[in-house]
């Protein structure tokens, strides 16, 4: 009986020391140390020949204070297009004349053309310039028209037309095949 008498003590004082140690750990907050790491770079001065950025001070506020989360935002009435001039100074960015492709023939001769294809989860893709007076090329699934033309099937590496001179078969370059 004495025995137990002191196992059930011990047990009694471990239980104690345990209880001490978390309220300790409970309302004691340990400091830790606090390094401040300098940004590197700031105090160097721009490298020769870098281009120096210079900011409207307006336009960057008026960029901080939009809230562009704000459910009231929509979407602008004119896309914008860089080719086109600036309504407000009247310029216009114009495109690189030495990094525009320059072709002998027309822009009808470009139609139809066939760049990509994609088959996935969604179906079947295809990146293709089939009208004329619509600059660059489009995606067009299955069915879809195009100028004169209608997507009959998207294959990995064709794609069959419809058009008045009937069907038409689009089929892409092997890499390292021959170019036309």
């Amino acid at each position: 009986m004495i025995k137990v008498r002191r196992i059930e003590l011990a047990l009694w004082a471990v239980t104690i020391i345990f209880a001490v140690a978390t309220a300790g750990t409970l309302f004691w907050r340990p400091a830790i140390p606090r390094v401040e790491i300098p940004p590197a770079g700031l105090d160097t001065p721009p490298a020769p020949g870098a281009p120096r950025v210079v900011m409207d001070a307006a336009a960057v506020q008026a960029i901080v204070d939009a809230n562009i989360f704000s459910s009231s935002r929509a979407a602008p009435a004119v896309r914008y297009s860089p080719l086109e001039p600036d309504p407000g100074t009247g310029a216009a960015m114009m495109p690189d004349p030495a990094l525009t492709e320059t072709t002998g023939g027309t822009d009808d001769e470009a139609v139809p053309h066939l760049y990509g294809t994609v088959i996935g989860p969604r179906g079947a893709t295809a990146l293709m310039r089939l009208d004329p007076a619509i600059p660059g090329a489009q995606i067009y699934r299955e069915g879809d028209r195009g100028g004169i033309y209608r997507v009959v099937r998207i294959n990995e590496q064709s794609v069959i037309l419809s058009g008045p001179g009937g069907r038409i078969v689009l089929s892409l370059i092997p890499p390292g095949g021959p170019t036309p």
